[in-house]
């Protein structure tokens, strides 16, 4: 090849060439943003709409159906996911992969709007959030003092940080949780009320007009003009109070002669404590497909800028950073690939025995590595623990064809000493040029299938896939250029003597006994083929059948990062006071564990958004690192010590920065038409799944229903007096919660103005149904006059899919395999005796697994047709390229051994392994059947050629084997921070390629010298 004479001859000019890539890439490294995971924006909506103190049979019937109708017609929607709680409705909108999801938002938003016209009046404002929005925040913060108490560090954080934080370039929400809040109380009397004939709504309108400032004109003088405005915005509580709301026989009344204003203090609806400490949090997330660690650092600094005008007794201390995370694992990917290309270097320096020889080769690893950031900084991706994971997986693959051409330079110099160096080396190159390309280019072209996948994995492996590709590419071009040109320069035929060269003599010794041993083997192994290859059959068969049931079955490792949440959820209604005393409780046993370093708690908050519900809780539990229990231990005491906490549901599940990919493996979903039937067949699976050892965290939509006043208008009555349903109810919902009518501004402070009864006006239900009522002619009734009530049981929440009732169970695995629980769990379902019009689904991750398998399975059978076309191609035979096939199912041996030996699972990493491994495995077959044809093409007999081919082969062989072994075998090993996301990829590849290696050497002949009969009995 040409490239070998020109950068010979152009030596200087080559070596800028590789100083520019140098400089380039190390100029393209800090231009990459920097996340855990490839930037993906997963095509899920959020539907959020509020309707405060609505229970869910009301946000079913008023919100969620008109609204489902609305969006079901909208394309590319895979499920509509629908849950009525009180007081809200959240609606989780998937659509299929690949559609055009700005259009997508668009219509949802459109159609929500649509629908908006159909909802009751007094609903807050919908809101569409991408599902991002719902993964854990990037950085949170905590704020304290002992001085002050929590209000004036919320109003503080409020007032001046708030703002500050939002105006961020990668901040997209800020949420502020924990602390109280202040309002403007206007406590109506009823009783005063009545008696001047006044009703909430006359008095709410008179304040809302009151707090205005008014235009009312210009005035226009010989100098100039000047804007005359009135002056009525409310400045303190004085101004409200005064505030004239009638004025009969012309005697002024006001306000504060039939109400009562103050400041008063909201209803806690979220407490939030550190290490038992109460405090006021702060949760920043980043914008959808953002970069975590700038924000994070943004946010950082900005905490810095801030900390000038925050108060000295102001406390401020970081509670959870995921940069740190995220930087910990990139730097362990770092170091993997640093300890992988440092023992392939040893595997090279062994083989060779000259460190001048090795050197040229480990050059080609940073030169490839550092050239491939230019690459990934042009094609927009990230630097993450994929893509970083594929540098590491491809650096024992990198200097393969520096090997082939190394060794083949050395062979034809150390033949033609004193021939033309230059055209030796320049020789040399070429006659391996094409094989060094093809062989490479089986190792690429197997993530060519990877380009028509979709979904979340196909952004996930994309990126591993891309990464390979250009660090291979990129170490070809090395290996065809930089290697000849510092081989002409540096090579040595003969090394100097010393302990280097004495240690090369006696491995080479000890290799040559080596050979001996396998030209023995091999030749056995031809003599009694077709047992050769029974034995082999059946060995695959044997770790198919005792192995595999032994291997778990998962969608994503989960990544330890020494932190697990434990949710608490009391009886529906639970006053936020009850629950927190209960958490307080299970902070106090926490507290004896030695190994737990923070207790971060949140009290009436029941997702990552933000949603209240004051009979839930959340403890994330961070534990140290020098402890002696494993995080799974931990977990496991504490879901046995806390798991008959009186009244309590306990949940405690492993926290990741893949929990937001992941769903839970035991999800079941029961469809039909009446709540009480489904209510019934979930008690019955809910007792039958409640008996598999393994299934832990159970939950379910079934739960014991909101007490609820049932008030029945008399249409009739009603009619007589002029009133109607929604009169008659906005009267009421004032005076039970109040209606927020306008805003008091104050030293930069703006407080809701809340009009509302007296409270020891609202005790019980007489007191309810004592309300006055205007009617249209002006005057007041009671509003028993008009209804009547019931004492009742609504749903506590209401769970729809597809715009069906459902009922969902759900749960996790602990302490056995997965896959066999899944599988009980399965069969404990079946056994149900369902009614007509009732049926039960799977969904979560048993779902998403079979989804995701079955389109990376059909990648690998791509993967593998292509590997045959390249081969088939390369031998322009049909029968070769089969031949070397054979070395496929012979690394399956390896696969499961690889994974069963280094504790991984057989997930979606793992196929993926699997597919880089239909690349390289059949390498060495190529390498041997080349040789093998060349030698017969030379006269040789065939058995002859297959034994000699074998036993000169086998060192280039185990060379690339193990250096590729040796460079993945950190990530086979999962060490360090993060190291769980590509362990079962590296468990594959290293099993696999192991066994497949020797395997090959024995099998692989004998395939190929009885599959040479056949031919030779057909042309006969």
């Amino acid at each position: 090849m040409k490239s070998a004479e020109i950068s010979i001859r152009n030596p200087v000019g080559t070596i800028l060439i590789v100083l520019a890539v140098v400089v380039l890439g190390f100029f393209s490294i800090p231009r990459i943003p920097v996340s855990f995971w490839p930037e993906f924006i997963a095509p899920a909506l959020i539907v959020m709409v509020p309707y405060p103190g609505a229970d869910p049979e009301v946000i079913e019937d008023q919100i969620a159906e008109p609204l489902e109708e609305n969006l079901s017609t909208i394309d590319g929607i895979d499920e509509i996911e629908t849950t009525c709680m009180e007081g809200v409705c959240q609606m989780t909108v998937r659509f299929e992969w690949g559609i055009d999801f700005d259009q997508a938002k668009l219509d949802v938003q459109e159609r929500t709007n649509k629908a908006r016209s159909s909802f009751p009046r007094d609903i807050q404002e919908p809101t569409v959030l991408q599902v991002q929005d719902f993964l854990p925040p990037g950085i949170e913060i905590g704020f304290f003092s002992n001085k002050r108490d929590l209000s004036e560090i919320r109003d503080f954080i409020e007032t001046r940080m708030k703002n500050r934080f939002l105006r961020l370039s990668n901040v997209a929400t800020v949420q502020i949780s924990g602390g109280e809040e202040k309002y403007v109380t206007v406590s109506l009397n009823p009783e005063k009320m009545k008696a001047l004939g006044l009703t909430f709504s006359q008095i709410s309108s008179i304040i809302a007009s009151e707090n205005n400032d008014i235009s009312a004109g210009k005035l226009e003088t010989r100098w100039r003009n000047n804007f005359i405005k009135i002056m009525g915005k409310f400045e303190n509580l004085s101004d409200i109070e005064n505030v004239i709301i009638a004025a009969p026989n012309g005697v002024p009344i006001y306000l504060k002669n039939v109400a009562q204003v103050a400041f008063r203090n909201l209803e806690r609806e979220s407490i939030t404590r550190l290490d038992g400490k109460e405090i006021v949090s702060v949760s920043i997330r980043e914008k959808s497909g953002g970069n975590t660690v700038a924000m994070v650092n943004e946010v950082r600094q900005e905490l810095e800028d801030i900390r000038e005008s925050v108060p000295e007794d102001i406390q401020i201390r970081i509670i959870r950073d995921q940069s740190v995370f995220i930087k910990q694992s990139i730097r362990n990917v770092l170091r993997n690939a640093a300890i992988g290309a440092v023992l392939a270097s040893l595997i090279i320096l062994l083989f060779l025995g000259n460190l001048r020889n090795t050197l040229i080769i480990v050059l080609s690893i940073p030169i490839s590595i550092i050239g491939t950031f230019i690459l990934i900084n042009f094609a927009g991706l990230s630097i993450n623990t994929i893509s970083l994971g594929g540098l590491a997986l491809g650096v024992g693959m990198i200097v393969d064809s520096s090997i082939v051409v190394i060794e083949n330079i050395y062979r034809h110099l150390k033949e033609n000493q004193d021939g033309d160096r230059q055209k030796t080396v320049v020789s040399a190159t070429r006659e391996v040029g094409l094989a060094v390309t093809s062989s490479n280019l089986t190792s690429i072209v197997v993530f060519l299938p990877l380009a028509f996948l979709i979904g979340l994995f196909a952004v996930l492996l994309g990126e591993l896939a891309l990464t390979v590709v250009f660090a291979l590419s990129l170490s070809v071009i090395v290996a065809l250029t930089v290697v000849p040109m510092l081989s002409y320069k540096l090579m040595r035929i003969n090394g100097r003597k010393g302990m280097m060269r004495s240690l090369a003599a006696a491995w080479q010794n000890l290799f040559e006994r080596v050979v001996s041993i396998y030209r023995y083997l091999i030749s056995g192994a031809l003599h009694h083929g077709f047992m050769t290859l029974l034995a082999a059959f059946l060995l695959l068969i044997l770790f198919i059948r005792f192995i595999t049931p032994l291997l778990d079955v998962e969608m994503l490792p989960a990544i330890n990062q020494g932190e697990f949440r434990i949710e608490l959820s009391l009886a529906e209604g639970t006053r936020l006071e009850v629950t927190d005393n209960t958490v307080k409780n299970l902070e106090q046993g926490l507290s004896r564990y030695e190994e737990i370093d923070q207790i971060y708690t949140l009290v009436g908050v029941f997702s990552a958004r933000g949603e209240l519900k004051s009979n839930f809780s959340t403890v994330t539990v961070n534990l140290k690192e020098d402890r002696m229990e494993s995080l799974e231990e931990v977990m496991s005491r504490i879901r046995r010590e806390f798991r008959n906490l009186p009244g309590t549901e306990l949940v405690v599940r492993q926290t990741d920065v893949t929990e937001g990919m992941r769903r839970e493996p035991v999800d079941i979903r029961i469809f039909g038409p009446e709540p009480e039937v489904l209510n019934d067949i979930g008690e019955k699976a809910l007792t039958q799944i409640k008996k598999i050892p393994g299934v832990v965290n159970l939950s379910s939509s079934l739960q014991e229903g909101l007490s609820e006043i049932g008030i029945y208008i008399d249409r009739e009555k009603a009619g007589n007096f002029g009133l109607n349903t929604a009169q008659i109810a906005s009267t009421v919902r004032t005076a039970v919660r109040g209606a927020t009518v306008t805003r008091l501004s104050s030293y930069d402070t703006e407080y809701d103005i809340t009009v509302e009864v007296v409270e020891t006006e609202m005790q019980n239900i007489n007191d309810v149904l004592d309300l006055p009522v205007t009617t249209a002619r002006g005057f007041s009734v009671p509003l028993r006059s008009v209804a009547s009530f019931t004492l009742e049981r609504s749903p506590s929440e209401i769970k729809r899919l597809d715009q069906q009732r459902m009922l969902e169970i759900k749960g996790d695995v602990s302490g056995r395999p997965q896959r066999q629980v899944l599988e009980e769990v399965r069969q404990a379902i079946n056994q149900l005796d369902l009614p007509t019009d009732y049926y039960i689904s799977f969904g979560g991750q048993s779902r998403s697994i079979a989804d995701s398998f079955r389109s990376l399975l059909t990648a690998l059978i791509i993967a593998i047709f292509l590997v045959y076309v390249v081969m088939g191609a390369q031998f322009n035979s049909f029968i070769h390229p089969f031949t070397i096939a054979f070395t496929i199912p012979l690394a399956v041996i390896g696969v499961l051994l690889g994974l069963f030996i280094f504790g991984s699972s057989l997930s979606m990493n793992a196929l993926l392994g699997m597919i880089m491994l239909v690349g390289i495995v059949v390498n060495n077959g190529i390498l041997l059947i080349d040789y093998i044809n060349q030698l017969r093409s030379r006269g040789m007999s065939k058995d002859d050629a297959i034994i000699e081919a074998g036993a000169t082969r086998l060192r280039p062989i185990l060379i690339t084997t193990l250096t590729t072994i040796f460079g993945m075998l950190p990530i086979a090993l999962g060490l360090g921070k993060g190291g769980e996301a590509l362990q079962p990829l590296g468990a594959v590849v290293v099993g696999g390629l192991a066994t497949s290696t020797l395997l090959t050497l024995i099998v692989i002949p004998c395939v190929y010298s009885l599959l040479d009969r056949v031919r030779m009995k057909d042309e006969g």
